[in-house]
């Protein structure tokens, strides 16, 4: 098997739209606490890619369909 490179900037903004689309999926079904969880999850992916990049990139967002 040959081993590929990840980017790890790529997968967390990856990881963190699907959250984001979790998170509206959730809240559209009243399922307060899962929309929560999944809330936390994504300001952590927004710390990681902080990190990684040294910006604010997708902090803002957080709260767009909240």
């Amino acid at each position: 098997m040959s081993e590929s490179k990840i980017n790890p900037v790529e997968n967390v903004r990856f990881i963190q739209q699907m959250l984001g689309e979790l998170r509206t999926m959730a809240q559209n079904t009243r399922l307060d606490m899962l929309a929560y969880l999944i809330e936390i999850a994504y300001i952590e992916g927004s710390d990681q890619l902080r990190r990684h990049t040294g910006s604010d990139s997708g902090i803002n967002q957080r709260n767009i369909s909240a």
